[in-house]
């Protein structure tokens, strides 16, 4: 399959709408027809080749690959709706990386803006850097956020990290900000650093891993001591497979859980590994 390679010549002035570069429609076509294609910045267009160097050779994967070379901090909905390939961006990604994106994988080597992973249904995000706030989330005005697939920061996470989450695993190496798993209804996020204030606010449903105990306490949760044998030996390989702290899962006790938000009349839970 075709490996495209683009090259950032130098940085735009203005942010770049990127959701027209995606692995398999560039795999159709010619390198002319790459540096053709039209890209918004700001409020006119621009041509890939007045941005990039085009390169097109040979991957060894089964799946066309595009790689983004360069600070990519003003290029906004890189990866948004893919549904085949293999996205790698060797540096930093702007605001929407992922944005709905149902198939495929998408890395990003540095960080990332607000609402990465964004009402994501399938596929795999990976960064390796910090994300903004939103990630995993729902758009404004709507009421469903990450619906699939699976969300990996292996830095900090920004305020609201999936918010409205219907379904999906988000883990986060780091810490995450203030109202993590707002409003949640289902899906797994596990967090290995530091959870802000008010974490899983209005939580129906699904589950917040947090590996570190010393987080805020609310009476919006209460201990439960039902028997959840079963379900943790179900959840811990799909947190083991992430390693670094998420491998040691494989050798933890059943964890402490906590029941919520009773608030909302939440069925939700709180899990603290042992």
């Amino acid at each position: 399959m075709k490996r495209i390679t683009l090259r950032l010549k130098q940085a735009p002035a203005l942010r770049i709408d990127a959701r027209e570069l995606l692995p398999a429609r560039l795999a159709e076509l010619a390198a002319q027809d790459i540096c053709a294609i039209a890209l918004w910045h700001g409020a006119e267009r621009i041509s890939v080749g007045d941005l990039f160097a085009v390169e097109i050779g040979e991957s060894t994967r089964e799946a066309p690959q595009l790689v983004l070379e360069g600070d990519m901090q003003r290029f906004d909905r890189i990866g948004a709706r893919m549904n085949a390939g293999h996205m790698l961006v060797d540096g930093n990604a702007g605001d929407f990386a992922g944005l709905q994106m149902g198939a495929g994988t998408l890395l990003v080597a540095g960080d990332c803006g607000s609402f990465a992973g964004c009402e994501l249904t399938g596929g795999r995000i990976e960064i390796r850097g910090k994300t903004g706030d939103f990630a995993g989330a729902a758009l404004p005005g709507d009421m469903d956020g990450m619906r699939g697939g699976t969300l990996v920061i292996h830095g900090d996470a920004g305020a609201r990290l999936g918010d409205r989450m219907r379904r999906g695993t988000i883990a986060v190496f780091g810490s995450a900000g203030a109202f993590v798993a707002s409003r949640m209804v289902a899906g797994t996020i596990a967090i290995a650093g530091k959870a802000g204030e008010h974490p899983a606010f209005g939580m129906r449903r699904g589950s917040l891993v947090l590996l570190d105990h010393t987080w805020p306490t609310t009476r919006r949760f209460a201990e439960n001591s039902s028997d959840i044998d079963v379900f943790w030996r179900l959840l811990v390989p799909t947190l083991a497979r992430e390693g670094g702290a998420f491998a040691m899962l494989s050798r933890a006790h059943a964890p402490k859980r906590l029941r919520g938000d009773v608030s909302v009349q939440g069925k939700g839970e709180i899990l603290l590994p042992a």
